[in-house]
């Protein structure tokens, strides 16, 4: 993979450091972050061998095939929103992917990204003090996964049958990330694109299981935790905070917040 001159032509886009191997670029933007490295320094790895996912989980990003990469903001925003930006970056990437590839996409709130019923793109956003580091894993020219992940994950390659260059989708993301970036900033909520992220939102109008994130800490495999006992309840889609509204089976609306909870549909 080589890295096209035209990432300089992006507005936030203020420093790159690319790696054939790296453990995460997440880890690399923080530590950038921490020594008062420039807004907008991206990192960018061939491959990492220690990718990281939500809820400490790992990402698995050892090979070659796919696209990693993280990038470090410094957004004048409360700290307390700044967990919107991953909302920003799941319709970002949906978006790019989309047109990029001819596909459709679907989001599951908040971070991921879904392509066949199987996850194609994973999104970690990390903040600091002062910082907010987004981090992004998408599955390109993958050609197989292991037993573990094959009923799981999914790439752009098993899809469509087509191999993609990796760089021009990089700009492609990148540039539409700059685009709904600023307008956030401008807003500082997410009312400009709550309802086109709605479109793409999976369990839109569907039932759906809440997951405690005490017990979606406890299963490495988000898949096998038992619903037994857990009430479902009607997404109606995300609100201007970026939380997820819920109607449950009295007519009660629930406004959810990812840091609190985890999703899985009916």
């Amino acid at each position: 993979m080589k890295l096209s001159s035209s990432l300089f032509n992006i507005p936030f886009v203020n420093n790159v450091l690319f790696y054939d191997t790296i453990d995460s670029t997440n880890n690399k933007a923080k530590e950038l972050a921490k020594r008062g490295s420039v807004d907008g320094s991206l990192v960018v790895g061939i491959k990492q061998t220690a990718g990281k996912g939500r809820l400490g989980r790992s990402f698995d990003s050892q090979d070659d095939d796919g696209l990693y990469f993280s990038i470090m903001l410094r957004p004048d925003v409360a700290t307390e929103h700044l967990s919107r930006v991953t909302l920003v970056t799941a319709l970002a990437i949906s978006k790019s992917i989309n047109s990029f590839c001819n596909v459709r996409t679907s989001i599951k709130w908040p971070n991921d990204i879904y392509l066949g019923g199987k996850k194609l793109v994973g999104i970690l956003t990390e903040a600091g003090p002062d910082y907010v580091v987004i981090g992004i894993g998408v599955n390109i020219n993958t050609k197989r996964f292991n037993n573990e992940l094959s009923d799981l994950a999914t790439s752009l390659y098993l899809e469509t049958h087509k191999e993609y260059d990796k760089a021009k989708l990089l700009d492609r993301i990148l540039q539409q990330l700059n685009d709904l970036y600023e307008m956030f900033l401008k807003s500082n909520d997410l009312s400009f694109m709550s309802g086109e992220y709605n479109n793409y939102l999976g369990v839109l109008n569907k039932d759906i299981y809440l997951i405690p994130q005490q017990l979606s800490l406890k299963m490495s495999n988000p898949s096998l935790i038992d619903t037994n006992g857990l009430d479902t309840v009607h997404c109606l889609g995300i609100n201007e905070n970026g939380d997820l509204i819920c109607r449950d089976k009295l007519g009660e609306l629930h406004y959810v917040n990812s840091g609190e909870i985890s999703l899985r549909p009916v």
